[in-house]
């Protein structure tokens, strides 16, 4: 409670001394006051131009399919096409400020902070402010800046397009020429193949091939049909007698009989014997040299098919695979050339899309409300200066007042010293 008494007590004294001294106090706050509209009005006065660019997405092709926030992470990166050296130096040069009275350099106009560029949130503009003493200079800065760098952006859409154009143009004569040479192998390969008359020479080999094949099992089923009629010829011919005798009675023949009565009255009856051929012996005998002889026609007509059989399989063995090669060539040859024509078409279609291609990749930049000239000043706010310029003023009169007050009142007081009778003596505890 005590210390808080004496710190309103000094609170006092000092409020006492400021009210004591409000003169000086008003009188340094109206100096400095009057300092600060003083100065207010002779510093130049500073004009503020805004425009604003939008950046938007390409309105060709499909667009970008990037998200939302990637997309918005990603326009700072268009900060530099306006806060760009180049640019604010042709735009210097332009109105002549590179010139006297302002020779201004680029170093120099940074350096002033002449211009700002700033990207508002939440949106997709960049917000250009070009600060200058003239207002007129400072709009046509502002929309030259702005115009320049919608113009920048373009230049780089269109050498985009361009390089991408060419380097898709090269990549269309690489195709056409991998093309080329496809076709000229594809052509080459057929007239070294002749796949069409070594197929056809193999389609007459492998008909050539069945049908002998299937004569053959036709011969050797006729061979072993006539070496088994043979067999049986053979045993039928062992029981047949090759010749027959035949006893007959003269009587038999009337003629005959008439004779021998005019002859011999009383003699016996006369006979004879006759001998022939068996008749069916000999047509056996027939059959079976008719048999042996188509025997051994079929098996000379076997043996024959047989090696013509083993030139065909030879012939077939030996075309067959020049036919796999070559046809494995050919079709190689036509995939190349199948490939080529796709390679083609795709970079013929890639070079005219080239432009929509390249657009729709790109953000388009566009200048929005452009800047109009400024009717007040941004620099220096008078009222501002002049209010502050007060306050600063009464706050520092008021520390010198109440420091030459606390100066006073320690020279005017004198040090407190104990007496020899006053002091109190220590304890020990």
């Amino acid at each position: 409670m005590i210390v808080d008494e004496e710190r309103d007590r000094r609170l006092m004294k000092r409020a006492g001394a400021l009210v004591r001294h409000w003169r000086r106090v008003f009188l340094g706050a109206a100096v400095c006051s009057a300092a600060a509209l003083l100065v207010s009005l002779v510093l130049p006065k500073i004009y503020r131009a805004t425009t604003y660019i939008l950046i938007t997405e390409s309105k060709i092709g499909a667009g970008s399919r990037e998200q939302v926030w990637q997309q918005t992470m990603l326009l700072p990166t268009f900060v530099p096409f306006v806060d760009n050296d180049v640019l604010i130096s042709q735009s210097l040069k332009k109105f002549g400020l590179d010139r006297p009275p302002y020779n201004l350099t680029v170093d120099r106009f940074r350096r002033k902070d002449y211009l700002e560029v700033e990207l508002p949130k939440s949106t997709r503009l960049l917000e250009l402010q070009v600060e200058f003493p003239d207002a007129k200079l400072a709009t046509d800065l502002a929309n030259d800046l702005a115009q320049r760098a919608v113009e920048f952006n373009s230049r780089m859409n269109a050498a985009d397009t361009l390089a991408t154009r060419e380097f898709l143009k090269t990549q269309l004569d690489e195709a056409t020429a991998r093309l080329s040479q496809a076709a000229a192998n594809r052509l080459r390969v057929r007239k070294e193949a002749g796949i069409e008359d070594r197929e056809k020479q193999l389609s007459v080999l492998l008909g050539e091939k069945e049908f002998l094949a299937s004569q053959l099992d036709q011969l050797r089923l006729s061979l072993a049909q006539q070496e088994s009629k043979s067999k049986l010829l053979v045993q039928a011919l062992a029981g047949q007698p090759r010749t027959y005798l035949l006893k007959k009675s003269v009587a038999a023949d009337p003629l005959l009989e008439r004779v021998a009565e005019k002859a011999n009255p009383d003699a016996l009856a006369l006979s004879m014997t006759e001998e022939s051929l068996n008749t069916t012996r000999e047509e056996i005998q027939r059959i079976l040299v008719n048999a042996d002889a188509s025997s051994a026609a079929e098996r000379a007509g076997i043996h024959t098919a047989e090696e013509r059989l083993e030139l065909v399989n030879r012939e077939v063995s030996q075309l067959l695979p020049e036919v796999t090669t070559w046809r494995g060539r050919l079709d190689e040859a036509d995939h190349d050339y199948e490939l080529a024509c796709e390679t083609v078409k795709a970079a013929t279609r890639e070079y005219q899309d080239a432009s929509v291609t390249v657009s729709s990749k790109s953000q388009d930049l566009k200048q929005v409300a452009p800047a109009l000239i400024p009717e007040r000043p941004v620099r220096p706010r008078i009222l501002l200066n002049t209010i502050l310029g007060f306050l600063l003023g009464g706050a520092l009169s008021a520390g010198i007042a109440l420091a030459a007050e606390n100066f006073e009142e320690l020279r005017t007081s004198r040090p407190y010293r104990l007496e020899e009778d006053e002091q109190v003596p220590l304890r020990r505890v």
